[in-house]
């Protein structure tokens, strides 16, 4: 008898959950089609919109996206640009710096000034010479920029000028400026 009365009392709570599950559960589908939760719905759609433009624009105001693109951008061209190319312009560039002769050492910032510049140009700066592609740069990319400003306006002078007269030293520290820089941003070893 007392198992009887075990079993039937189990049975009227199971069905007693059963129902209350069945309850709550029609409870919870007729709130999901009710008017007020389709307007809450169509708020808060809205109100994601209206944030994720804004967070939109702060990124942009900011410019976190621009310094984003050319970080981005600076690895695209390690992997773009082979190191081996690079290193074996950079060889002969090193080899021009070791002769004495005036003209190998024009040369060899020339060479230097332009293998930079067609880095510039790889990753995509935009500017018609490499002083406005060098615009797009800052120390936080090129830790040596106003060196490699002095550098690129050296080049100028002496491509402009065949007649003015160069050290060693100014046409070392140029060609060493863009070595620094090529280093840092990881074109070469």
């Amino acid at each position: 008898m007392l198992k009887l009365l075990k079993q039937l009392l189990n049975k009227n709570m199971i069905d007693q959950m059963l129902n209350l599950t069945g309850s709550l559960q029609s409870y919870i589908m007729d709130i999901g089609n009710s008017g007020w939760i389709l307007g809450i719905k169509w708020l808060g759609g809205l109100l994601t919109l209206i944030f994720g433009g804004l967070v939109v624009l702060l990124l942009f105001k900011t410019e976190l996206i621009d310094k984003w693109l050319k970080v981005t951008s600076n690895f695209l061209l390690t992997t773009a640009f082979p190191k081996r190319q690079l290193n074996k312009s950079w060889q002969k560039i090193l080899s021009r710096l070791n002769k004495n002769d005036e003209a190998n050492l024009r040369l060899a910032l020339i060479e230097a000034d332009n293998l930079f510049d067609d880095l510039l140009k790889q990753i995509k700066l935009p500017g018609e010479s490499m002083a406005d592609r060098l615009k797009y740069l800052d120390s936080s990319q090129v830790p040596n920029i106003d060196e490699i400003w002095q550098a690129h306006k050296l080049r100028n002078t002496i491509v402009h000028n065949p007649e003015y007269p160069i050290t060693r030293n100014e046409i070392e520290f140029g060609v060493k400026a863009y070595e620094k820089a090529l280093k840092e941003l990881e074109f070469m070893d």
